[in-house]
């Protein structure tokens, strides 16, 4: 009985000290987090113009977004939404769709500014609803290279607008995602 007893008040102390420093890690000033907001002009298999394109598919199909299918990306970011604003740099990476109508995103994102002298990057992974959703989706931002070196954190992505094409590639697509990486120094 005392045995157990030592044992309980032990793992209410642990509880305790790990609930202590969870707290203590998310009011500590050194943990500041900041915000980068940038919009992806997306054009999946519009043609020509097209920013993703499905390099594999099942049996070859490349198609179709569908199940096994991978895009890979190369979108523009800008400054607002209008295609025509400030080029901040580029989303770049590889879309894998899943059974489930969902698909696991594996990005890039390039910051290129004009009189930076490294090329700044976050590396982003995460599953995310399909392509024809437009809900908020959150995908985590696992470092940052540059001015963001040792940077990480989660990024909040919303379709901002999405129009299909009609054409021979079922799903195709222009979309503007508005992202917002809420990013810090990591220790």
């Amino acid at each position: 009985m005392a045995v157990s007893m030592k044992y309980s008040l032990a793992a209410v102390l642990l509880v305790v000290m790990i609930s202590a420093s969870h707290t203590h890690a998310r009011l500590n000033p050194k943990h500041k987090t900041h915000n980068v907001t940038f919009y992806a002009h997306e054009a999946i298999e519009t043609g020509d113009d097209a920013t993703a394109r499905i390099v594999a598919g099942p049996g070859g199909n490349i198609s179709a977004l569908q199940f096994g299918a991978l895009v890979v990306v190369n979108n523009i970011i800008t400054e607002t939404a209008d295609p025509n604003s400030l080029a901040l740099g580029k989303l770049q990476g590889l879309y894998t769709l899943d059974g489930s109508k969902k698909y696991r995103a594996e990005v890039t994102i390039i910051i290129d500014q004009p009189g930076d002298l490294v090329e700044t990057t976050y590396e982003v992974v995460g599953q995310r609803a399909g392509f024809n959703v437009t809900n908020e989706r959150e995908l985590a931002v696992l470092a940052g290279t540059g001015n963001y070196l040792g940077q990480k954190g989660y990024a909040v992505v919303s379709t901002v607008s999405q129009t299909l094409v009609p054409g021979s590639i079922i799903g195709a697509q222009y979309n503007i995602q508005k992202w917002t990486l809420v990013v810090g120094k990591a220790d």
